[in-house]
Formats: C-alpha cells, sequence, structure tokens
C-alpha cells in the first residue's frame, strides 16, 4: 500500500469523491432511510454528531478506510461507494456500495463505481485481493461481482448492524484482475 490515491475517482459517467461536511445532511437522510438502503442492507443510523465528527476527524477518510460519495456528473449524488483494509489481512480490501436514489437503481451506475475502484485499489495500492459480501438474495450485485471477475468464496451468516443476514462473500485476486478483459 505504498501510494495513496486522490480524494476523486473520475469515470465516463460518474465522480466519486471526498466526503466534505457540506454532505452530512444528505449522509445521515440516507443513513436512515430504509428506502435509500433497498432490501438487502441495513441503515447504518448515523446521526449528525457522530456523522461531523468522523467527517472532521477523518473517520471516513484515513489510510485503511475510504468513503466516496458517488456523484453523476451533473453533480446529482446518488449514493456511496466505501472500502476498508481488513484489520488481519492488511493486503485485502473490502468494499460496499450503496446506489441510495432508487431511481438510479439498474442503470449500471454500481457496476461503473465498483470497477473503477477494483483498478484503483489493485493498480495504485497494490492491494492482493479485493472482496464484498452480498445479501443471499442480492442476485442483481452477485451478477455485477460475477462480471467483474470476482469468485464466490463462501455462503455464511453475518451481522449487517445488529441485522443477522444469511449472504455470500465474493473475492477477485491481483492475478485474475490482471487477466480480465473488463479492466483493460
Amino acid at each position: 500500500m505504498a501510494m495513496i490515491f486522490s480524494d476523486k475517482i473520475m469515470t465516463p459517467r460518474l465522480r466519486m469523491r471526498r466526503l466534505v461536511e457540506q454532505d452530512l445532511p444528505l449522509l445521515v437522510d440516507w443513513s436512515n432511510s430504509e428506502i435509500a438502503h433497498g432490501e438487502y442492507l441495513t441503515p447504518d443510523r448515523i446521526d449528525g454528531r457522530d456523522g461531523r465528527d468522523n467527517i472532521v476527524n477523518g473517520a471516513y477518510w484515513h489510510k485503511q478506510n475510504r468513503l466516496f460519495l458517488i456523484e453523476l456528473k451533473n453533480d446529482q449524488p446518488i449514493g456511496t461507494l466505501h472500502y476498508w483494509f481488513r484489520p488481519e489481512r492488511r493486503n485485502c480490501a473490502v468494499m460496499a456500495v450503496k446506489i441510495a436514489d432508487p431511481q438510479q437503481r439498474n442503470k449500471g451506475y454500481g457496476t461503473e463505481a465498483q470497477k473503477n475502484l477494483i483498478i484503483q485499489l489493485f493498480q495504485r495500492l497494490r492491494v492482493e485481493s479485493v472482496e464484498m459480501y452480498t445479501d443471499i438474495n442480492n442476485r442483481p450485485q452477485q451478477r455485477c461481482l460475477i462480471k467483474l471477475g470476482f469468485e464466490l468464496v463462501e455462503t455464511l451468516s453475518y451481522d449487517d448492524h445488529q441485522v443477522k443476514r444469511v449472504g455470500h462473500l465474493f473475492r477477485i485476486d491481483a492475478f485474475t484482475f490482471a487477466n480480465n478483459p473488463v479492466y483493460r
């Protein structure tokens, strides 16, 4: 993890950028909304004070953990993209995506955001693998991950903000990334 990339990732249709304090009302609203989380995620229930502290103190943006706001090129915020490093395996990043605006789901924005973050993680941070957990019923995300070269590692029970879920753990390693034409 020698190099940290910039505060922004640009794609053909999206801009993913570091959260700033002005984004706090939106982040709090999304974090408390069942609609923003959809049927496969549990609201994380961030309150304004904790959210502000996390932005100001760098909890959402440091060497081991980054939370991006996903925006369309017209500055319309549509969701978040988050990655962090496993404490027990520092060369393995875990990512999570949330397209919070239901009208923007199923348009390929989540795939585009994840693909470009994966490129940054492998090429700039030199991770050995990237992982993602999905609810067992989240077929659209599972299809996306398979398209991006991920393989199903295991099915397991996990805790999603104190809600017990059954899901899949998917992983892509550096070799698969380097040999997958989707990343060229």
